[in-house]
Parts: C-alpha cells; structure tokens; sequence
C-alpha cells in the first residue's frame, strides 16, 4: 500500500497551503472531536507526519502532528490508526490532550462512522 503523505513542494503544487493552518495551543482545541483530514506533509526529519484538518463544526483550519514510535515496529500511530495510509478527506474523530508543556498532543484518531 502506497502512503498518501506528501512531500512540500509536491504539496505546494497540488494546491495545499500549510500556513493556512493552526498549531499554536491557544488555536487547537482540546478534547474530542470531528475533524476532515486534509492533507499530510513529512517533516524535515521524517519521523513526523504533519497532518491537516478542517473541523467539522467550526471549520477551522488546524494541523498536529503524530510521531514515529519504535515501539510500533516504526509505524505512524494515533491510537490503533496508522495514519499514512488514509486517505485525504476522511472523516475523523480526533482525541487532542495537552502534553507537559501545555501543547496540543494527537493522543486518538478514529475514522468517524457514517
């Protein structure tokens, strides 16, 4: 299976804008929530995957980013989704916790039911 996580210029060129999307803690909610997946990028180091969302009630643009862990054999983990593979415009629930610095942490990521 092919991943669907863009590289930045390619993801430039297909029209995505990261800059359009919030990280700040004081811009991404915490709790649980409906979120569309726009797009993913790699990061520099490609042990992150930046990931995209527009929320489903307000409609604000925000990103989080889900870590590469050894512990699961190097996959790309937000609870039980391996997230490389989903496809953009997937409907999601999101479960978003502070860390110990006060950042939003991507701890839970279920593909919403239809």
């Amino acid at each position: 299976m092919e991943t669907t996580v863009l590289e930045f210029f390619p993801a430039l060129e297909a029209g995505h804008d990261p800059k359009n999307y919030s990280y700040a803690k004081e811009q991404v909610p915490l709790g649980t929530y409906a979120a569309k997946l726009d797009f993913m990028l790699w990061s520099k180091s490609g042990l992150t995957i930046n990931c995209f969302f527009t929320l489903v009630d307000s409609h604000k643009k925000i990103t989080l980013s889900v870590y590469r862990k050894s512990a699961n054999q190097g996959r790309y983990m937000a609870g039980e989704t391996e997230v490389r593979y989903l496809p953009f415009g997937t409907e999601l629930v999101l479960t978003v916790e502070a860390n110990e610095l006060g950042k939003p942490l991507l701890t839970d990521m279920v593909i919403a039911k239809s």
